[in-house]
């Protein structure tokens, strides 16, 4: 899994290499991501098979499932696991941008960044390039995740009720759905919708996961105003 390689020492340098990495053209994400897609559905099938023989499943055998030759099966994961990699690379200034957002918290710049990158890494494996939006819009909320889930660990001093987390958790889901299938940040009406709650009720589910889960969305006709 890339994470960035970096150190107090280097942040400088290493924010003066990612802003050398040429951002990738829409076409060139959807391209990138079927190559993704592929090989998230060979090493799913893997682990499938391992868990139900309860053993390793080399590319011999997975070739066979698949029933194609074992080097062209070879060459689509190696092809996929480059084409994650560009994905990662090629969004590593966003984790950044995100990342400053939280610097007030208890956690260093460098801490943070590393996990919005494992979270950046997550969004690459996820994203379907069939729904045509950038994958910008939809990584995101995979960054900002794997963010304020560090914070929360952290710096979470109370346990909230189990049904309160279950109900975080359908939130957040609905809100990575939801963004990646509009293209866009979802409205407090759309996420009532979706989970079947009034809007009060989803306001007072924020505003409970506001401090411990520093979970913030936008929302009003111009996403601007800030819960």
């Amino acid at each position: 899994m890339p994470k960035p390689n970096i150190s107090g020492d280097n942040v400088r340098s290493y924010l003066r290499d990612i802003g050398r990495i040429p951002l990738l053209e829409h076409d060139e994400e959807i391209m990138l991501g079927r190559q993704v897609q592929r090989l998230m559905e060979i090493e799913d099938k893997r682990k499938e098979l391992a868990e139900q023989h309860s053993r390793k499943i080399d590319d011999t055998e997975l070739s066979v499932h698949f029933e194609c030759d074992k080097k062209a099966l070879i060459r689509e994961i190696r092809a996929g696991q480059k084409a994650k990699n560009k994905m990662v690379t090629a969004n590593l200034r966003l984790v950044v941008s995100v990342a400053k957002k939280y610097t007030k918290r208890n956690m260093e710049l460098l801490d943070i960044i590393q996990e919005g990158t494992i979270g950046l890494v997550r969004g690459v494996e996820k994203f379907d390039p069939g729904r045509g939006y950038k994958f910008s819009t939809y990584a995101y909320w995979w960054i900002r995740q794997g963010i304020t889930r560090a914070i929360a660990e952290k710096s979470r001093a109370i346990r909230l009720p189990i049904h309160v987390t279950e109900n975080l958790n359908k939130l957040k889901k609905a809100q990575r759905d939801l963004a990646q299938y509009n293209g866009d940040m979802p409205s407090l009406e759309q996420l009532s919708r979706e989970l079947d709650l009034s809007i009060d009720e989803v306001k007072d589910l924020m505003c409970k996961a506001r401090l411990p889960t520093s979970l913030e969305i936008r929302v009003g006709e111009n996403r601007d105003t800030c819960l």
